[in-house]
């Protein structure tokens, strides 16, 4: 049997699905889910929830356009609602398999979000659920010939071309387009998407999880040569600049070469979370 097709199986045996939240803001820690939708990696949709925010701030609704009359009028529920409901349709489907979620800046945005929610609810996520984030595995795939930007909207025109029946900044549509440019790329797809999966955040196995998976990565920073290899190397680096945000900074820059001021905010809102919700 070829490599490509053992991949191929692998990734059949396992349980992947597209998700995406909308929300009220951008700082993970304060930030209310306000509209999670699910989808099956055949393109089934599992679930598209409403939600009211768990801090009562309807905001973002020039992006989205959830206000409170949408919330009322698709049922929308509490976070601790939402958070059993989507544990419950799981494991309805699935039993006690591990879960993939895919999403598109996973590892920046929402599995921050996810987790805090979760939190906020005060229900435990589950052990066996994994995320995987496609921003990363897209920038690989074109990295010797660059998108003209990582926007999920440019992405997908790109890939799939224009789809006026896609309806953007919405969970549901977003998790479409997702499915959609799976599709269309999964051979390039699925050999990376081991490299780019990483445990929950709140679980002590995230300090195992490849470098990889840290938001900001770029395999041409070469964090491996200089013995960055796991989340847990640059923790390590975190803790020994007492968590501050300018020394952390300083060290990506003049010790590790990290000009990118964009990545290495990243990577200290990842670690930031890390020890927040551990």
């Amino acid at each position: 049997m070829s490599k490509r097709k053992a991949e191929v199986l692998e990734i059949q045996e396992k349980i992947y699905v597209f998700y995406d939240t909308e929300t009220n803001g951008l700082d993970p820690i304060t930030t209310a889910i306000m509209q999670l939708a699910v989808l099956s990696i055949d393109g089934t949709l599992i679930l598209n929830q409403y939600v009211y925010p768990f801090d009562d701030r309807i905001d973002g609704t020039f992006i989205h356009g959830i206000d409170e009359e949408k919330l009322d009028n698709n049922n929308a529920v509490t976070i601790d609602e939402m958070c059993i409901i989507l544990k419950n349709r799981l494991r309805d489907l699935y039993g006690r398999s591990i879960v993939y979620f895919i999403a598109y800046n996973n590892f920046g945005y929402d599995q921050h979000i996810l987790e805090n929610n979760f939190k906020e609810a005060n229900i435990r996520i589950p052990d066996n659920w994994y995320f995987t984030d496609f921003m990363p595995i897209i920038k690989e795939i074109y990295l010797e010939n660059p998108l003209p930007n990582y926007k999920l909207k440019t992405v997908f025109e790109t890939i799939c071309g224009v789809d006026e029946t896609i309806d953007f900044h919405c969970a549901y549509g977003d998790t479409k387009c997702l499915h959609k440019i799976y599709e269309k790329l999964s051979t390039k797809i699925i050999p990376l998407l081991p490299k780019y999966t990483r445990s929950l955040l709140n679980s002590p196995k995230i300090q195992d999880c490849a470098i990889s998976t840290i938001a900001g990565y770029d395999k041409r920073s070469r964090l491996e040569e200089r013995q960055i290899s796991k989340i847990s190397d640059l923790y390590s680096i975190f803790r020994k600049n007492s968590y501050d945000k300018i020394e952390f900074n300083n060290h990506l820059l003049n010790r590790l070469g990290l000009k990118n001021g964009f990545v290495r905010n990243n990577m200290f809102q990842n670690l930031t979370m890390i020890k927040y919700l551990s």
